[in-house]
């Protein structure tokens, strides 16, 4: 039977793009390499001890594995993503309901998710890729991502307007479209970051800066919005929502870090020390990290216990991947 598509579904391909970029990570930063990102090329396994080996090797393994199905999810909901945005009336009937159109901002941030397993975890397997050759094509990619997130944006906006709806109703799956502006701000500063090409590098950045001060602007008014509004329910929201308060983790991480790579990028044009910014920016968003990721477990404390392995699938739960 053939599922009928739904933008949150992008939410698998989403969180495996991640589980890839976190075994990336490490091994970027745990294996001596040389300037750039590493190659698997660059791990020395006769160099290595044998628990070391295990680790890395299960590393490997577990960022081959999510970096195939972050590929292929990807694929397969564009496949569905395209009839559905055919199909007559069908968006439009989506976007005008107040209650689930948020979530139309899952594929945008999905999508952006890829471009960076694609300049990491999948160019890892490829050692004579230059990273370079893919930065025109990354960029209009970017750009694509860029007009799309702010055209749902004010798209989304407008049906709030014209469609209230009860706010005593949202919850913190309305931080989604932050969420986006996020990951598209970390795309966007990723090339910034990379690139050799002055043009690119600073067309880039200056477009990420925009997407950053809007993503920051709505993350500030929504999660305070949000806190005012959960304070005066004097309840928690039901079940299947309430992993959704650990979304605000990823977009403190998201935003910290593209404005530090921002600053970065700016210390080298303009010929200032940005350290000191830039180290308050990302020792900041972490403290907000830990700091609300240790509230979020205390306050969902019982769900956690009792609750999140008795219940059924919520698509929420893939905020805590």
């Amino acid at each position: 039977m053939k599922l009928k598509f739904a933008p949150i579904k992008f939410q698998a391909a989403l969180a495996a793009g991640g589980v890839s970029l976190m075994a990336f990570n490490y091994l970027q930063f745990a294996i001596p390499h040389g300037e750039g990102l590493i190659k698997i090329s660059d791990l020395l396994w006769s160099q290595m001890s044998p628990s070391q080996v295990i680790l890395n090797a299960i590393l490997v393994l577990i960022m081959l594995g999510s970096t195939a199905a972050n590929l292929i999810l990807t694929v397969v909901f564009l496949r569905g993503m395209a009839s559905w945005l055919i199909t007559k009336n069908q968006f439009n009937s989506f976007i005008e309901n107040p209650l689930t159109n948020i979530t139309i901002f899952v594929p945008i941030a999905s999508l952006s998710m890829t471009a960076n397993v694609v300049w990491g975890p999948f160019a890892f397997y490829l050692p004579g890729l230059s990273i370079q050759t893919l930065m025109w094509g990354s960029l209009l990619f970017y750009m694509i991502l860029w007009v799309s997130l702010f055209f749902l944006e004010f798209k989304v906006a407008k049906s709030w307007f014209i469609n209230p709806m009860d706010a005593s109703k949202l919850n913190f799956v309305w931080l989604l479209d932050v969420f986006a502006f996020g990951l598209v701000s970390l795309a966007g500063t990723g090339i910034a970051s990379m690139a050799e090409n002055s043009a690119i590098a600073s067309f880039a950045s200056v477009t990420s800066l925009f997407v950053l001060v809007f993503g920051v602007f709505l993350f500030v008014a929504k999660l305070s919005f949000l806190i005012y509004i959960q304070i005066k329910n004097a309840q928690l929201p039901d079940k299947p929502i309430l992993p959704a308060f650990f979304l605000v983790i990823p977009i403190t991480c998201l935003l910290g870090l593209s404005f530090y790579r921002i600053m970065g990028h700016f210390q080298n044009i303009f010929t200032f020390d940005a350290s000191v910014i830039s180290f308050f920016l990302i020792t900041a968003s972490y403290v907000i990290t830990i700091g609300w990721g240790i509230f979020t477990v205390y306050l969902l404390f019982d769900y956690l216990r009792r609750d999140f392995f008795k219940s059924q699938f919520a698509p929420t739960q893939w905020g805590m991947v």
